[in-house]
């Protein structure tokens, strides 16, 4: 709820903002400054609307409200940012003081040319960005672990994270992604959690679990929990996963086919999980066998490395999902997004196959990864 009611004052102060900015662009033309006033109190009502009384709505409009609201939050933003760029260059071009009170010498055309191309400029470029996150890529990797994995010479893993099933992302795009992972032809299908967004009730009113029981490959469909997944009915969703097909490893480990060991591990928001080196104590892991980990949060890298593990799996971070996102997240996390190999321990931090909010990719993309897994000779 917290996260909820900060999304909300960020709604309305960005909205203030952009709206007495766009008034003074447009000052002395009273039908544009009556439309923009219409524009941004329908805007805002209608987020007002959606934000408390979504319970009370059907769900297509629900989602309607929810991609429309934070479509246009996010175009305020940027719209914002890059005016306030443009002000600052037409400040420094003109020799003027770096003071806000210096802009007032603008032209009633030079206002509007900065607003509008301003406008023009992110609707461009979010244009671009819806298009990149309707189209996920492939991101291939070759792997080699030296390790034998029984009969197995390679297998061919596909991992996702971060689907955020839910209003924004309904049972379309789940239709969608799973025809995306079939496609890959995959041995393994795992995810790195976050498959549910918040609540569970659009997901079961949506059906949206005759699409996930499609997912099918000969080893297995297997994931972690992710934060998601704890936020509001947490054992309800489990449970929903488990019966659509897909596995829910919670702090526990499994041997397939006697060849190789995929582990999930509970999100670093259980403060009491396992350390993993306790977990595969526990569960008796035999580390002369190939061990894959599933982790939903890249906070700790050193970890799996240190208990010896050889591939580790993770999501959570979006890789920013719009810029400047990205670059606060390679601030964060020592490995944001992509891979990275450590001792023995081979990293792929995956940026998701959809979002949390905005539906949009700017400066990151939408993605599965494919991972051509290789051992040393098979017995």
């Amino acid at each position: 709820m917290r996260s909820l009611i900060v999304a909300l004052i960020i709604h309305l102060t960005v909205n203030v903002l952009f709206f007495f900015k766009s008034r003074w662009a447009f000052k002395g033309n009273i039908a544009i400054r009556t439309a923009l006033l219409v524009l941004f109190s329908a805007e805002f009502l209608f987020y007002f609307i959606g934000f408390f009384f979504f319970n009370y709505l059907p769900d297509n409009l629900v989602q309607v409200n929810r991609m429309l609201a934070t479509s246009w939050m996010l175009f305020v933003i940027y719209a914002s940012i890059v005016i306030f760029i443009i002000d600052l260059l037409y400040l420094i071009v003109k020799k003027e003081q770096l003071s806000p009170s210096k802009l007032k010498n603008q032209s009633f055309k030079t206002r509007k040319i900065i607003w509008l191309s301003s406008v023009i400029f992110v609707t461009i470029v979010m244009s671009i960005g819806k298009y990149k996150f309707n189209n996920p890529v492939v991101q291939s990797v070759s792997i080699n672990i030296d390790k034998r994995a029984g009969k197995y010479k390679s297998i061919r893993i596909v991992f996702a994270a971060d689907m955020h099933l839910g209003y924004l992302i309904n049972r379309d795009y789940a239709r969608k992604y799973v025809d995306f992972i079939l496609s890959q032809n995959p041995d393994l299908i795992l995810f790195g959690g976050d498959i549910i967004d918040s609540h569970i009730e659009p997901v079961i009113k949506g059906n949206v679990d005759e699409e996930l029981r499609r997912l099918h490959a000969p080893l297995g469909v297997f994931t972690c929990p992710g934060n998601h997944e704890y936020r509001f009915e947490m054992d309800d969703k489990i449970e929903w996963l488990n019966r659509a097909g897909i596995k829910v490893l919670r702090d526990s480990a499994l041997l397939i086919d006697n060849a190789f060991y995929i582990v999930g591990r509970e999100d670093f928001v259980i403060k009491n999980r396992k350390s993993l080196k306790r977990l595969l104590n526990e569960q008796q892991v035999d580390l002369s066998k190939p061990v894959i980990v599933l982790n939903h949060t890249p906070n700790n890298l050193d970890e799996e490395v240190a208990a010896g593990t050889d591939l580790a799996l993770y999501g959570h971070t979006h890789n920013g999902q719009v810029f400047p996102g990205n670059l606060i997240t390679e601030a964060i996390f020592e490995n944001a997004h992509g891979y990275l190999q450590k001792d023995n321990t081979h990293i792929y931090v995956t940026s998701g196959i959809a979002l949390v909010g905005p539906q949009y990719r700017i400066g990151t993309v939408s993605e599965i990864a494919v991972l051509d897994v290789s051992f040393i000779k098979s017995e």
